[in-house]
């Protein structure tokens, strides 16, 4: 499932460094060969940005090429810098060069004076010869539109299916050379051309949500590069690369069980959150009543249970967002079910998740639909899914067997994968290659995307891993000063948590009032 509401911790990515072994102020082994200038763009002032090109096919590495836009925020102190530090945002589909402008909300003042901070648009995302499926916003819209993330009648999964299908055809015929290459596996690959661009011997990298799969695929290619990897907010990489019907089942679970401690914690918090109250008793109410067809909130308009899902999946992506949300939740329950007063009373807050239109990025003319498309280029590439469209209203019946309230929108959320092309430019394991040093692997206990379960997975996959545990809400391990100090460590000087350890997250889900 995908959000708008996704909180910027969540969009952290990949490091690279130059030490051969993890010391502070290791010399660099080459000189730096990426061209570094100001960057032209007004979000991007103040930093340095560049372009370097990658092979369209890594196995002609003399053939075509394409490039891959990056940004870069200065080591603030140059005398004890200790190499580059590449970040991801994760997605697939999101593009990275921003984060170079949050970096100090991200990481440690530590962390700042030692590395060089460098994201990257990853191959044909963002400013990186970016792919599209439609020639105008207007094209994708008139097809996205019949689209449903939650179809329950058979009109709209009939719709939904047929949709699907022709998006994909759409893709097929506009995307371009970089349709069969958009895998992680490649992504992989260029990172590693990055991390020598730059001139580090080995990477440093910290992957964020899909960001993981990157890092645990270079891991694998690449396990004596490795300098300090951290994976926060875990994929579980086997299961998505060979078992996606499985890993879909299991994200749909990943957001149930985020969404039940979401409300415990509404209950537990009593007159400090707005939705208490038996809010399980109230939300499946809202929820039975919203698959009954569309609402009419005031000062909203109508409202679908796809518009539903959406915000209470982003909603619990971060724990700043759910006192807010409770507020939301609660409104639209007396629009509902209150008394009349209460009716005539309640006026939702308009979530920025209902009825907005596709993010366009910086540019005004920018396609707005890029990160669709890149995201089903990647998905439908790394994973096998089922090529026959017909068998998808019964797995979806399956999926919400189990998990009412978002099994459907995960088994419906990438049927245009069913006739994707085929391509064997993929990595399907093994994952278990000893590395050079200890990949630092770091999860919430209620993330609702990538489940606490799947970094449990993802520290016995690799070859050599160390499990730091949240315990705490959101996804990605925002809001702790413990979880930051264990990444300025490591970072710095290489040292792990020991196992088992534990931190805790520094805000309430639900503050006391004053």
């Amino acid at each position: 499932m995908t959000t708008r509401l996704t909180p910027l911790r969540s969009l952290v990515a990949a490091v690279v460094l130059a030490a051969v072994v993890l010391t502070p102020g290791a010399a660099v082994a080459a000189p730096p060969t990426v061209g570094w200038s100001p960057c032209t763009e007004e979000e991007l002032t103040g930093f340095d940005c560049a372009t370097h090109e990658v092979p369209l096919d890594h196995d002609r590495p003399r053939g075509t090429t394409t490039t891959i836009a990056m940004a870069r925020r200065p080591a603030d102190d140059p005398a004890r810098r200790i190499g580059t530090l590449f970040m991801n945002p994760g997605g697939p589909g999101g593009p990275g060069r921003f984060l170079v402008t949050v970096a100090h909300r991200l990481l440690s003042p530590d962390v700042l004076a030692r590395f060089d901070v460098v994201a990257f648009d990853p191959r044909g995302i963002g400013a990186s010869d970016p792919v599209q499926c439609f020639a105008t916003d207007e094209e994708a819209i008139a097809l996205v539109s019949r689209l449903r993330g939650v179809p329950l009648t058979a009109t709209e999964i009939s719709e939904t299916l047929r949709a699907n299908y022709e998006y994909t055809e759409a893709c097929k015929r506009n995307m371009g050379p970089l349709l069969p290459h958009m895998s992680t596996l490649n992504v992989a690959k260029d990172l590693d051309l990055l991390r020598r661009a730059v001139g580090d011997d080995r990477l440093t990298y910290v992957g964020y949500s899909y960001g993981t799969m990157i890092g645990a695929t270079y891991v694998n290619l690449f396990p004596q590069r490795v300098r300090a990897v951290i994976l926060d907010g875990n994929v579980d990489p086997e299961q998505r690369a060979d078992h996606r019907l499985a890993n879909k089942f299991d994200r749909a679970g990943g957001f149930e069980l985020a969404l039940d401690g979401f409300l415990r914690a509404c209950d537990a918090a009593g007159p400090d959150c707005a939705f208490s109250g038996d809010a399980r008793r109230k939300f499946d109410a809202i929820r039975e009543r919203f698959r009954q067809g569309p609402v009419e909130l005031p000062e909203i308009g109508t409202v679908t249970i796809d518009d539903l899902t959406s915000f209470v999946g982003g909603a619990l992506y971060d724990v700043l967002a759910f006192p807010d949300a409770a507020v939301t939740l609660q409104a639209i329950h007396e629009v509902l079910f209150g008394t009349p007063a209460g009716r005539a009373a309640a006026v939702p807050p308009v979530p920025s998740s209902f009825n907005s239109p596709p993010a366009r990025g910086w540019l005004p003319d920018a396609y707005g639909f890029n990160g669709r498309d890149a995201y089903f280029a990647v998905n439908c590439l790394d994973a096998p899914l089922p090529r026959d469209p017909a068998r998808y209203p019964a797995i979806a019946t399956a999926f919400e067997a189990a998990h009412r309230t978002f099994g459907r929108v995960e088994a419906f959320g990438e049927v245009g994968c069913a006739n994707w092309p085929r391509t064997d430019e993929r990595y399907a394991g093994p994952w278990n290659r000893r590395t050079a040093h200890t990949v630092l692997v770091v999860n919430p206990t209620f993330d609702p995307a990538t489940r606490y379960d799947f970094a449990v997975r993802m520290t016995r996959q690799l070859g050599d891993a160390r499990l730091l545990t949240l315990d705490g809400f959101g996804h990605t391990s925002g809001q702790s000063a413990c979880v930051t100090g264990w990444y300025t460590r490591y970072l710095i000087d290489g040292a792990v948590p020991p196992a088992g350890t534990r931190c805790g997250q520094d805000v309430a889900p639900f503050p006391p009032a004053g």
